[in-house]
């Protein structure tokens, strides 16, 4: 149906903008404005599906003003790559500018205005946004393609049209000219702007895209997880609790130490070895999170989006890449395949020899089989190894496809617009943008994000199945078929568990295969470091005291006396820079007695406050602080008990 669509878009552009323009009447109506309503004007607030506002914009709001209208769809790579230059305009020009984002959908599920929304949460939009669901705005102008800027001067008239990548300059400089000859004249009234972002309550994760795993983190499983909205990357315990975070939070492209390093909306990782490896998509860079050092360093990229498609065997730090989507190890843990969604191919970086190079994609956008360069790719956004195969998906051809021997292959999917939600094999099953995949030599599981479902691919009979999910939209636990997801990014099977980066849920979702449910992980930050305090309330004075490395320490009630469970009891022990180096918290201490690390030799602090009641109804409750100088050293008591009442 939106194939049908957009060849009726493209038979209206045969008019042109210039038969438009020159058949503008404008208002009588001037409204506190010299500059007239225009038929442009009214055209722009044709549709009501507004967004960063508080209410639809009118004619009479745009009246008199610079506007430049950019027509996008959020799936799109290369309207994901002009909002740098959008923001740029908008911080040069101020209130002189008014830019309007005009979504006209590609896909069936971008046409929602809930999932514009989540776009716009996801991407930093601030400035106006109306949802063009029917191509009203779109076929009114003459677009062509995604993305197109349309400047239109003071007078209500289109001054100049721009389509594709690299035309900041251009627009500036157009810019600058309007407002030197209507200096003075242009509206620069604030219009009643409600962004979504202040609509919209915090959440742990943001936008999580990509998940990794390994079965040993300091001895224990976890789970990475590129927590995109929020600039960083998360690690996790299998019950959801943040062990490690990397990066500030803060957009921008800094190396240095986990706490201060800065990431732009990472996407794709892959863990080895100790070292964690990140596709800075929106920096257009590859980096490396080390464990050991607990730093951040830079593999390849330039923090400047490239366009070259012939690379080969280039030094990875002096060639500009363009949005690394995802990550793989392949053919082999020496070699990291890329998805570089934004020039349409797979590239690999060579680990130890620094270099990349293009392994499939011509740069075209296309669904083309057969070996480079006669192979084309549309927009790759997932990859996962299996044997000799690297399986990934093409976002753009909502496909899954297959990178063999040098050679692509098509496994569902057959073209830039056709797609759908539909069972069964090549040339007859549908999918809708699907993100990301996990595969084995049995199976391969898609992220269906589009139709928000995860499907199931049967590597034997090549036939495509439904799994989990009801391809509606929503945030539902439960059986796999009454499930639901909201635009899944990425999946990870471990074992007889599949996790789901339901990335509009803000969530990490999980399959149970034994019992054939979605649950939702429980995903919660660590506790803030605890603090050494000067001031603590109802402090028993208690001499200094001298315990062996590995002392147990007691605490001694009266009978009919228990520690509140319910209350925040605690003990940490500082070290001499008072650094917590262990913290007791209530659970521990209700059972009476803990157990200090082995710890080394020196001066050390035992701080805290403890609330303990009486053990029958309406009970008087009581708290103790304690301050205690503890030195550790061999011979030192075992045990230590520290008296409640």
């Amino acid at each position: 149906m939106l194939k049908q669509l957009f060849i009726a878009v493209i038979l209206v552009l045969g008019f042109g903008t210039n038969i438009l323009a020159d058949n503008l009447t404008p208002d009588a109506r001037h409204l506190n404005s010299d500059m007239p309503i225009t038929s442009l004007h009214r055209l722009i607030a044709s549709q009501t599906g507004w967004l960063n506002t508080s209410r639809a914009l009118t004619p009479e709001d745009l009246q008199g003003r610079i506007i430049l209208l950019d027509f996008w769809t959020y799936c799109c790579i290369n309207c994901i790559h002009v909002m740098p230059d959008l923001k740029y305009l908008e911080e040069k020009f101020g209130d002189k500018i008014t830019v309007i984002g005009v979504h006209s959908a590609k896909f069936a599920n971008e046409r929602d205005t809930g999932n514009i929304r989540n776009a716009i949460l996801r991407y930093g939009i601030h400035h106006p946004v109306v949802n063009d669901f029917d191509f009203k705005i779109w076929q009114g102008f003459g677009v062509h393609a995604w993305p197109t800027f349309i400047l239109i001067n003071p007078n209500g008239m289109i001054e100049n049209m721009y389509s594709g990548e690299g035309n900041r300059d251009a627009v500036a400089a157009d810019i600058e000219t309007l407002i030197k000859k209507y200096d003075g004249k242009i509206n620069t009234s604030p219009l009643p702007i409600a962004l979504e972002k202040d609509k919209t309550a915090p959440t742990v994760l943001r936008f999580p895209g990509k998940l990794a795993y390994t079965a040993d983190f300091n001895g224990k499983p976890a789970l990475f997880v590129s927590d995109s909205g929020h600039n960083r990357i998360v690690v996790t315990a299998i019950d959801g609790k943040i062990i490690e975070t990397i990066g500030s939070g803060k957009t921008g492209h800094e190396d240095g130490a986990f706490d201060t390093a800065s990431f732009n909306t990472p996407q794709g990782i892959i863990y080895s070895k100790g070292i964690l490896y990140i596709a800075d998509t929106n920096n257009h860079e590859l980096r490396a999170a080390d464990f050991k050092t607990r730093m951040v360093t830079t593999l390849a990229g330039t923090g400047r989006q490239g366009s070259d498609r012939g690379v080969k065997n280039a030094p990875a730090l002096s060639t500009a890449l363009s949005s690394p989507w995802d990550l793989a190890f392949y053919p082999d843990d020496k070699h990291i395949a890329v998805a570089m969604a934004g020039t349409h191919q797979l590239w690999s970086y060579d680990v130890a020899g620094q270099t990349v190079g293009v392994i499939a994609g011509n740069g075209r956008e296309s669904i083309d089989d057969g070996r480079y360069p006669y192979n084309s790719l549309s927009q790759p956004s997932g990859l996962s190894a299996s044997g000799g195969t690297l399986y990934f998906v093409d976002a753009e051809t909502s496909s899954l496809r297959e990178f063999e021997n040098g050679g692509v292959r098509t496994l569902i999917g057959t073209g830039l617009f056709d797609f759908g939600y539909r069972e069964g094999k090549q040339g007859t099953a549908l999918m809708q943008h699907p993100l990301g995949l996990y595969a084995d030599a049995v199976e391969v599981y898609v992220a269906d994000a589009y139709n928000h479902s995860i499907r199931r691919y049967d590597v034997k009979t090549g036939a495509l199945s439904n799994f989990a999910g009801r391809g509606v939209r929503g945030d539902k636990d439960g059986a796999l078929e009454q499930a639901e997801f909201n635009e899944p990014n990425d999946v990870l099977k471990i074992g007889d568990t599949i996790y789901v980066a339901d990335t509009n849920n803000n969530a990490i979702r999980v399959i149970n295969l034994k019992t054939k449910t979605v649950s939702t992980l429980a995903v919660s930050e660590a506790a803030a470091a605890p603090q050494f305090s000067g001031s603590l309330p109802n402090l028993e004075k208690t001499g200094a005291m001298t315990v062996a490395p590995d002392a147990a320490v007691h605490l001694a009630l009266k009978s009919g006396w228990h520690i509140n469970a319910d209350a925040p009891s605690a003990l940490v022990l500082f070290d001499s820079a008072r650094k917590a180096v262990a913290s007791f918290d209530r659970e521990a201490l209700v059972r009476k007695s803990v157990a200090l690390p082995n710890l080394k030799s020196g001066d050390y602090r035992l701080q805290g406050t403890l609330y303990y009641c009486e053990d029958k109804a309406g009970s008087q409750c009581l708290l103790k602080s304690f301050d205690i100088p503890v030195q550790v050293k061999a011979g030192g008591k075992s045990e230590v008990v520290l008296g409640l009442n």
